[in-house]
């Protein structure tokens, strides 16, 4: 947001967000930055999926797709976001694309509202032994970021190996710890193990492929009269 509506961007109560064509958060004010409880630094050109509660990607990416081939203008849907602290906020999202001068694409502004209060991640399920914490579902820059960390990269090997800032790699281990369930860094590569994210018995780790979905059921069509038994 620049020019003469700066100034109303970063004064407004709404929590608001620009993402690019790739997917990146470019721009956050600070009521967006209060609501996921992170700095804009923390959140510049990180991915929007990455504050995407497990199971949301999936079910969000094919709309972000259109809106960044300007198949859709604008879109609304409800979704859970994960905060810094690994709480879970639920809000009802509006974006809208803005077009450059030669009408392609050039970012979607998102607007949250009806924003719930943060509830816990991961409870505890019928039959969960409370305490007892499940796999967490990671995307693929932070599974990528878990498996250097278990192999002893660096913060600063971590970025050059994944073409991230500094500032998204002390995010992406911010999640991790989160996720995981984790009291710090180095302790992540172990509850990754205990949690069964990684193949065991495999150097370099590796970590598991994500569960195949089933083939979706459909009911038999209908018999017509004089259809063969």
């Amino acid at each position: 947001m620049k020019g003469r509506y700066q100034v109303y961007f970063e004064r407004a109560r709404i929590p608001i967000a620009a993402v690019d064509g790739l997917g990146r958060i470019r721009e956050s004010n600070p009521a967006f930055c209060s609501v996921v409880a992170r700095t804009a630094e923390e959140l510049d050109h990180v991915l929007a999926e990455e504050l995407l509660a497990p199971g949301e990607i999936e079910a969000q990416r094919p709309y972000w797709r259109m809106l960044a081939l300007g198949r859709l203008d604008t879109y609304q849907t409800r979704l859970r976001l994960v905060r810094r602290n690994g709480t879970v906020i639920r809000a009802r999202v509006s974006a809208s694309v803005e077009h450059r001068a030669d009408g392609l694409p050039w970012r979607a502004v998102a607007v949250l509202d009806e924003i719930s209060c943060p509830t816990p991640l991961y409870g505890p399920e019928p039959g969960q032994v409370q305490g007892q914490v499940r796999a967490p579902v990671l995307g693929q820059v932070q599974g990528e970021v878990l498996r250097l960390v278990a192999v002893g990269a660096s913060n600063a090997q971590i970025a050059r190996r994944l073409y991230l800032t500094r500032q998204a790699v002390d995010y992406h281990l911010a999640r991790l710890r989160a996720k995981l369930g984790a009291d710090s860094r180095s302790a992540l590569a172990g509850r990754a193990f205990v949690l069964g994210l990684f193949v065991p018995g495999v150097w370099p780790p590796v970590l598991h492929a994500p569960a195949a979905h089933p083939p979706a059921l459909h009911p038999p069509a209908p018999r017509r009269p004089g259809d063969p038994g």
